[in-house]
C-alpha cells in the first residue's frame, strides 16, 4: 500500500488539494480547467434532458438531424459541439440555449 504524501505536494490522498493549488497559481492552467468543467456540465445537461423527454440518443439525433454517435461523444464529454448543433439540441428537447461572454479574469 503506498505511504500518503503529507506536505510535500506531491500527489496522494490530496490529489484534489494539490490539483487546486497549481490551479490557484496558473491562470492558464485555470482557464483550461474552467473550459473543461463547463464542457463537461454542458454534456451532463444535454443526458439530463434527453434522458427526463425519455428519448433515447438515436431518436434526438434524428429529430436533430445527425448520428447517434455525434450524441454519444457530445453527452460522454469527448466532442465540444458547434453552436448550431446545440442549438438544434435546445430546441429539439424543448430547452432553451443561453450562450454567454463575460470578461476574462484578470
Amino acid at each position: 500500500m503506498a505511504a500518503k504524501s503529507k506536505g510535500t505536494g506531491g500527489i496522494g490522498s490530496d490529489a484534489a488539494q494539490h490539483a487546486r493549488g497549481l490551479v490557484e497559481k496558473d491562470a492558464t492552467l485555470a482557464a483550461l480547467v474552467e473550459a473543461e468543467l463547463s464542457r463537461l456540465a454542458l454534456a451532463a445537461k444535454v443526458k439530463a434532458l434527453r434522458e427526463k423527454r425519455h428519448l433515447t440518443q438515436a431518436e434526438l439525433a434524428e429529430r436533430v438531424g445527425t448520428a447517434q454517435p455525434n450524441i454519444a461523444r457530445l453527452e460522454s464529454g469527448r466532442a465540444t459541439p458547434r453552436l448550431d448543433l446545440l442549438a438544434r439540441i435546445a430546441a429539439a428537447l424543448g430547452a432553451r440555449l443561453d450562450v454567454t461572454l463575460t470578461p476574462a479574469r484578470t
